[in-house]
């Protein structure tokens, strides 16, 4: 199959009908080419040029088309330079044509003449697709719109995973922009309040997706893609600026930028607003109304997100899962639920108090290093003692983790081999110091749970009966979520229901016995 198409239509109505066939030949990428006009036109352009509508009166077929495209699996541009100038015939794209399709039926000679005169980066051997779907609709033009052009634009937004949301708002500035488009993308300390923050993408990538995107869009007008860290970015302080774009949601904020540039003497700005694209397609009833990053995140939890490192070291069975997160992330309740499945468990945790029990090594070496402060009435380990004591003495917990992380990795390896001859081919190992312990490279990969550290911090007051500032204070002692999930395969979270969350662990174990069929590695435990 091809990995990059360009779908020229002369009615932008019929692209949802064309692309299921488009489908059959096309892998991801998708340009298209609105020609308002007959193809003839754009082979043989009129001497003189005609006279052309102002660019904005597209706006409703660019947004209807988008919205056409939801739920297919595409990641589609569509193309504006020709639009905003019917002299540009050259269509200019970032990725090479594999394939052209055509809305209407048209002659070889036609469309081999389209791709000799009207692609600048075509691969060799480009095929053509004409596609019988005729229709007697008229396409849409927008006469409401704001027809006005402006020499400098600006937006901004997070543009994380770019969706048709984010392209129709990208679009809708390039249509009224002559010259300038300044765009700005939120950095990371704009980021605290998003849905799944950890999972939103460098804003080095976000900015490099963005100009990508726009420089297809239209290739001729200048961009100035940048970070921005507050609401207003350089809005309040560039006089060239002539219109702002915004979304329903954040027009508001669109009025608060006018009124910092009056209080500066600086011109009110002219605010476009866009309508959000509201869709009945969700994967998970958690989802929003609206087409958003949000739900493309959510999306993401129990899939498989990177293939695990190599473990050479490592014998291909039994298949060892370190399962990680933070305190109260509900980690517990989620190696439950793989146990259900048929995954064997190790609760670190619970291995852990076997340490401390009388007669145990470790149990003496600590009391001769903390004191017998630590100890109960009955002579045993007091937790909870010995947990105020090291969680706010970096020292003292280093040294308690170095008497207690080695002894307990050999138990865990004990615990292994048992289950492993019992014919258990898949164990979760459930370690909340994995990653600290350096265990991570006894898996062959590891999945974290993650949540908010606010719920983390409500959680741990209720389960522990913690004041708040202990409860915030325990939780800044252990890696971020950020950290953890660096090197994870899989990423889940107890934030939203309990439904939601078994549906989480049951893609993520179909998804992990997927990976070992393909990998050729005996999985043993069955769905």
């Amino acid at each position: 199959m091809a990995k990059t198409g360009l779908l020229v239509v002369t009615n932008p109505s019929r692209v949802g009908r064309v692309l299921p066939d488009v489908q059959k030949y096309l892998l991801n990428k998708l340009y298209i080419q609105y020609l308002p006009t007959r193809l003839s036109r754009l082979l043989t352009p009129p001497s003189p040029p005609v006279a052309a509508p102002s660019p904005a009166v597209y706006s409703r077929a660019v947004i209807g088309m988008y919205s056409q495209t939801l739920g297919h699996n595409l990641d589609v541009a569509i193309l504006l330079a020709y639009l905003k100038d019917p002299t540009q015939t050259i269509i200019r794209t970032k990725k090479s044509i594999d394939v052209v399709f055509f809305d209407q039926v048209l002659s070889n000679d036609e469309m081999n003449a389209f791709l000799k005169k009207c692609l600048a980066n075509v691969s060799a051997g480009c095929a053509v697709v004409s596609l019988d779907n005729e229709s007697s609709e008229t396409p849409p033009v927008d006469t409401d719109a704001n027809e006005a052009m402006y020499d400098n634009v600006v937006l901004g937004g997070t543009f994380d995973r770019l969706h048709a949301g984010h392209k129709i708002l990208l679009s809708e500035a390039v249509l009224r922009c002559r010259r300038k488009l300044t765009v700005g993308v939120t950095d990371e300390s704009m980021l605290k309040t998003k849905c799944l923050t950890e999972l939103i993408a460098s804003c080095e990538d976000r900015i490099a997706d963005v100009l990508e995107v726009l420089q297809d869009l239209d290739p001729n007008i200048e961009y100035d893609v940048v970070p921005i860290s507050d609401p207003f970015g350089p809005t309040i302080r560039e006089p060239s600026f002539e219109m702002i774009v915004v979304s329903e949601e954040t027009k508001a904020g669109g009025l608060k930028v006018n009124e910092a540039r009056e209080a500066k003497s600086l011109k009110p700005l002219v605010v476009h607003s866009v309508d959000l694209l509201v869709t009945q397609i969700k994967q998970e009833q958690e989802e929003e109304d609206k087409v958003s990053s949000g739900n493309l995140r959510l999306r993401v939890l129990g899939t498989r997100l990177k293939k695990p490192e190599a473990r050479p070291n490592l014998p291909p069975s039994p298949y060892i899962i370190g399962l990680t997160g933070g305190i109260a992330s509900g980690k517990s309740s989620i190696g439950r639920r793989l146990e259900e499945m048929g995954a064997g468990l190790i609760d670190c945790d619970s291995l852990a108090h076997t340490l401390y029990e009388q007669g145990q090594p470790i149990k003496d070496k600590m009391v001769e290093f903390f004191g017998k402060d630590i100890l109960d009435a009955d002579g045993e380990i007091n937790r909870k003692a010995l947990g105020l004591l090291v969680f706010n003495d970096k020292a003292k917990l280093t040294a308690l983790n170095n008497m207690v992380w080695p002894a307990l990795w050999e138990r865990t390896q004990h615990e292994i081999a048992k289950l492993h001859a019992s014919g258990k081919n898949i164990i979760v190992v459930e370690a909340a110091v994995l990653l600290q312990a350096g265990w991570e490279q006894y898996c062959h990969e590891y999945w974290v749970c993650m949540i908010p550290p606010d719920e983390a911090v409500r959680r741990l007051k209720r389960r522990n009966n913690l004041p708040e500032d202990a409860a915030r204070s325990r939780i800044a002692a252990q890696p971020s979520n950020s950290e953890q999930i660096k090197g994870a395969t899989t990423i889940l979270s107890t934030l939203w229901t309990y439904d939601f969350t078994q549906r989480q662990v049951i893609r993520a174990w179909k998804h992990l016995h997927n990976y070992l069929e393909e990998a050729g590695i005996n999985k043993g435990n069955k769905l």
